[in-house]
Formats: C-alpha cells, sequence, structure tokens
C-alpha cells in the first residue's frame, strides 16, 4: 500500500466519521435550548472531525492531482466532473459545519432561534457531506481499488 493510498483511505475514514458526527448537533440544536456540556462537546467534534476531513484532502491534493485526477478525466469524464464537484461540496460542508458552531456558540442563552439556525446549518452540512461521500465512493469505485 503505497503512501498515498494510506492517506487516502485515512482521509475517506474521516470523512465518514465527520459526516456521521454532523448528524448528532443537527438534532440536538434544532430544539433551540441552551447547551449542555454533551452538545457543546458534539459541537465540537463535528467541527473538527470536517475540518481534518478537509484538511487530509488538501494535504493530498498536490498528488492526487498529478497522479488520479488526469487520468481519471481521460478514463472517465463524468467520474471527473465528480470529483470536480466533490471538492466543491467538501468545502461547502466545511463552511456549514463552522457557521454552525460559531452560531452555536455565540447565541446568548435566551436565543432559541439562532441555535436552531445552528441545527439547520449542521444538517445542510450532514446532507451534503453525505452526497460527497456519495461521490467519493464512486470516484474510488471508477478508479479501482490498489490503483496508484
Amino acid at each position: 500500500m503505497t503512501a498515498l493510498r494510506l492517506l487516502e483511505s485515512l482521509h475517506g475514514h474521516l470523512a465518514v466519521l465527520a459526516v456521521a458526527a454532523l448528524v448528532h448537533p443537527a438534532i440536538t440544536l434544532r430544539r433551540g435550548r441552551p447547551l449542555p456540556f454533551r452538545t457543546k462537546l458534539s459541537v465540537g467534534f463535528a467541527t473538527l472531525f470536517s475540518a481534518l476531513a478537509f484538511g487530509s484532502g488538501a494535504f493530498i491534493y498536490g498528488d492526487y492531482r498529478r497522479l488520479v485526477k488526469r487520468p481519471l478525466f481521460h478514463d472517465d469524464a463524468t467520474a471527473g466532473l465528480f470529483f470536480e464537484t466533490k471538492e466543491h461540496l467538501a468545502f461547502f460542508v466545511l463552511c456549514l459545519a463552522l457557521g454552525g458552531a460559531v452560531v452555536a456558540f455565540a447565541a446568548p442563552r435566551d436565543a432559541e432561534e439562532q441555535r436552531r439556525l445552528g441545527g439547520h446549518l449542521y444538517a445542510a452540512a450532514a446532507a451534503l457531506g453525505l452526497v460527497t461521500l456519495g461521490l467519493g465512493t464512486f470516484i474510488a469505485a471508477v478508479r479501482g481499488f490498489g490503483s496508484p
């Protein structure tokens, strides 16, 4: 297993964890109640995993672009376009998670609507993250496991 393949696998696993973690604050924040400790933790972990997944993708992007992206476009233009879409959606997921965290933590104790907005931002991040995971899985299937 090459180093790129190992980093690619780590990136994928972090993305799965991020999407799973984004669901909890999406559910708990929609109630609008002040944040108990466990919700603060879930907001923090969801945002952290989203940032780690995005950061790991950015870390391998140079090698990935050189070794995988061009051949992917050559072999299957649809998969190449899905890869482009996946990159942009991943950025939106990170932005939505960061926005949800800011709204949730900055909301005054009596600002239920702000916390609900944070929940909606996390729900949107989770939904887009799920689409991003689907695209990533499709791209990996087209590319074939074990390819450089």
